[in-house]
């Protein structure tokens, strides 16, 4: 999978939020391409909050043929204590494991991590429920999980692509904390509403805050051939503008600049409860009154 470079510029931003020494696992082998000019982004955050910066230089020095292997080294120089991925082969030393299985149930693999990744890897893999479980399943309380999966235009790329809603709506089942959510391209432009004291400022190359409504509403994006200073206009001051019209503006500019488009979650795992299958937004309501009908019908009939 590739390691790109929003990805670094994220796992700097976030890593640290898993406590001082964290131990990494990331599902997919990952590739560490993310570019000169992301690296050395990394390098002056890491030096301005008073870092070591030595072993992050090396790797800016090494060509990209050389680097593709260094991403446990680029988690190491950040402050993990420890690395390992799983895939389906074993690449860069990767655990063989099919992520379509219960890891626990056909592995026997119980660990868990401080800093859990899903960067570009459910997308590849048939059984959703599963990546899903499993990344709850691999995370300590008090663990950070970080997904970085295919929005729009990633044709072909994988079997599913995914909408922010998702998050939102696995957060609230499993009282994960959502520190952040967002939408960006490969090269870190992009939006991201953030809680919880999470450094939002140091997640994109460029970009800004959004409310959390915009990222979860139905996207109205504009109609093609308007002239891009209409656009501009409309989103910068068009009073009455819903938060659907507004991202939906906000894509449509994030598209002109990326044409394909990322988004991206950043979640704390608080308790050790069972995973809870999430219910969309839009319906859970209609399914929790389904259910109390349902319940009382069968109290009735008891």
């Amino acid at each position: 999978m590739s390691f790109n470079p929003f990805m670094a510029l994220l796992t700097q931003a976030s890593l640290g939020l898993a406590g001082p020494t964290p131990a990494v696992l990331e599902l997919g082998n990952q590739t560490l391409t993310a570019n000169r000019a992301a690296l050395e982004l990394v390098v002056r955050r890491v030096r301005e909050q008073g870092g070591e910066v030595g072993g992050l230089e090396a790797i800016n020095a090494l060509d990209e043929t050389a680097r593709r292997d260094r991403v446990a080294e680029f988690y190491r120089c950040l402050g993990a204590r420890a690395y390992q991925a799983i895939d389906v082969n074993d690449t860069y030393g990767s655990l063989v494991m099919d992520l379509n299985q219960n890891l626990a149930e056909q592995y026997g693999f119980r660990e868990t991590y401080q800093f859990v990744t899903n960067n570009g890897t459910g997308e590849h893999v048939f059984d959703q429920g599963a990546i899903y479980r499993n990344v709850h399943a691999l995370t300590a309380p008090g663990g950070v999980m970080v997904h970085v999966m295919p929005f729009i235009n990633y044709l072909n790329h994988g079997f599913y692509s995914y909408h922010p809603n998702l998050y939102y709506a696995l957060a609230a089942a499993n009282g994960y904390d959502l520190l952040a959510l967002g939408v960006a391209t490969r090269h870190g432009d992009g939006v991201i509403a953030a809680a919880g004291g999470f450094p939002e400022q140091g997640v994109l190359r460029h970009g800004c805050a959004v409310p959390l409504a915009w990222l979860v509403s139905d996207a109205k994006l504009p109609r093609r051939g308007w002239p891009r200073r209409w656009l501009d206009l409309a989103l910068g001051r068009l009073p009455g503008a819903t938060p659907a019209q507004r991202f939906g503006l906000t894509l449509d500019r994030l598209l002109v600049s990326g044409r394909k488009l990322l988004t991206f979650a950043v979640l704390r795992k608080d308790g050790d409860a069972p995973f809870q299958v999430p219910i969309q937004q839009r319906y859970e309501h209609a399914v929790a009154e389904e259910l109390t009908r349902a319940g009382s019908q069968g109290a009735e009939h008891g």
